[in-house]
């Protein structure tokens, strides 16, 4: 309680002098509904305290948010701050996507026209190198588990495409959607990026296949010829990185295994590493 009055009394007016409900979502950030006593709810994310040993920079996630949110991507946000990982936003009744599914013939064309509106907003500085990022996790493994190092070995030894940066999400996963249009919450990796791994994480976090992932190319072609886009068309080549996907992910979780265990945790760290095998 304590601390919930400490982040309240360092917002802005009139927040100050709202209430918060912790929300149950999100595996990293703390979530609250904050209510005013006019009766407005706003969304407060509190973000982890240690986000570089995520592959987290703040800075780069506020840029993001203000262009997406100019382009009618990301809800209105109140108030920002990079270094706490405070964000205000407006609140949302709509579902998310992991609640309430879409059909897939309204979520792939859905998806094309934000990723179409996404890549032309300005890239940012900040890339996300899938093997550098890769790396990065692995480093700050304190004990990596002894089948790590032989599953991790043919994916390392290959090549993963390479050369075209865009802005991108990169993790674009059901919970991050909200309602038809969709709203896209959790902009935290977001940095410039190849298309191809934004496009392989939206598979793998929706549980679709490659028919479906052509599908989504196919309508984002299409969305790109109707705005006649002056981005150039990119090479996805979606395929190649769904591995990376899934040995990111299986990092990812093992590090947050070792900084707080957690039964959900455990439960991913299982499916990547199945994934891989």
């Amino acid at each position: 309680m304590a601390g919930n009055q400490a982040l309240l009394a360092s917002l802005p007016a009139p927040w100050r002098t709202g209430w918060l409900e912790p929300l149950g979502l999100g595996l990293t950030n703390r979530n609250y509904r904050l209510r005013l006593p006019s009766g407005r709810s706003y969304f407060l994310r509190q973000g982890h305290p240690d986000p570089a040993r995520l592959g987290i920079d703040r800075a780069t996630e506020w840029q993001l948010y203000r262009g997406a949110m100019a382009a009618g991507l990301a809800l209105p946000c109140h108030y920002g701050d990079p270094e706490r990982g405070i964000l205000l936003l407006d609140w949302c009744e709509a579902p998310s996507w992991a609640q309430s599914p879409p059909p897939r013939q309204l979520a792939l064309p859905a998806l094309a026209r934000l990723l179409v509106r996404l890549h032309r907003l300005p890239v940012p500085t900040v890339r996300m190198a899938v093997r550098a990022h890769a790396e990065g996790y692995r480093s700050r493994l304190r004990a990596p588990p002894p089948w790590l190092a032989a599953l991790e070995a043919p994916l390392l030894a290959s090549r993963e495409p390479d050369g075209c940066w865009l802005p991108c999400h990169h993790d674009l996963n059901p919970a991050n959607l909200l309602g038809e249009r969709p709203w896209v919450i959790d902009w935290e990796y977001g940095a410039a990026g190849h298309p191809g791994f934004e496009l392989a994480s939206i598979v793998r976090t929706h549980g679709w296949d490659l028919d479906e992932m052509a599908a989504l190319e196919a309508c984002y072609l299409e969305e790109h010829a109707r705005l006649a886009c002056a981005t150039p068309i990119p090479v996805f080549q979606g395929a190649a990185f769904l591995p990376w996907v899934d040995y990111i992910a299986l990092l990812w979780a093992l590090l947050m295994a070792e900084q707080a265990p957690d039964p959900a945790y455990g439960t991913l760290i299982a499916h990547h590493r199945q994934r891989l095998e």
